[in-house]
């Protein structure tokens, strides 16, 4: 694991102890709340920058990381997969569960040297129904904005109409909405419970993006109504 991955953890848990709540700890606490306790068979697309499959795989889950670079931690219930999602060769009905935690804004964009391909997001998301076992369910997280942004080579901001087209066919479990309210020494160390209203105008009025959190569920009669509609 590179170090400063570490230094970001480090640093996430002493703005938490300090009554903050950086955007990790939102997506990491909407993350544990959406797993149960009995053991899954996780996958997490692009988790090689984080601590959280090392977690998920000490609390008894059987982990799997599929990212284009390396993932240094090891643990018994943890395997790395090195490539190109797109081109997997899972097999199907493979997975309980798949985590997309700042990462599907990346899919396709050409950023930490992937290929760059148009609306590979959706196409990630019809592969994503192959390899869950029914019923499964994606926890993604990502960027929300008021306008489709694309920031080159980087990462796109979702608007709600782009995410209606993203869950199509998934039934919608759970929904979160969130804005960043305070900033020290360059980063956002407050992030609070937003509508949907407020969260999309986050970069316009605070200059910051806001953040989606949402749970999913392979089967389109199951959830709640579509929030992004």
């Amino acid at each position: 694991m590179q170090p400063y991955v570490r230094v970001r953890e480090i640093e996430r848990r002493l703005i938490r102890a300090f009554g903050g709540r950086a955007m990790r700890d939102v997506e990491y606490d909407f993350t544990y709340r959406s797993i149960t306790d009995e053991p899954l068979r996780i996958l997490d697309i692009g988790g090689c920058q984080s601590l959280l499959p090392l977690s998920l795989a000490k609390r008894g889950h059987s982990v799997t990381v599929f990212d284009y670079r390396p993932y240094d931690e090891s643990h018994p219930n943890l395997r790395v997969i090195n490539g190109d999602f797109l081109e997997n060769e899972l097999p199907s009905n493979a997975f309980d569960m798949v985590l997309l935690v700042s990462v599907i804004e990346h899919i396709g964009i050409g950023s930490y040297g992937a290929s760059v391909a148009g609306d590979a997001d959706f196409k990630v998301m019809e592969e994503l129904k192959r390899i869950l076992v029914p019923g499964g369910r994606v926890v993604i997280t990502t960027p929300f904005n008021e306008a489709d942004t694309i920031v080159p080579d980087f990462e796109r901001w979702y608007t709600k109409e782009r995410l209606a087209r993203l869950f199509a066919g998934w039934g919608i479990e759970d929904c979160e909405f969130w804005r960043a309210e305070r900033k020290m020494f360059g980063r956002w160390v407050k992030w609070v419970p937003s509508t949907r209203e407020n969260a999309a105008t986050g970069d316009r009025k605070v200059g910051h993006q806001g953040l989606v959190c949402v749970r999913v569920v392979s089967s389109e009669n199951a959830g709640v109504a579509n929030p992004f509609l």
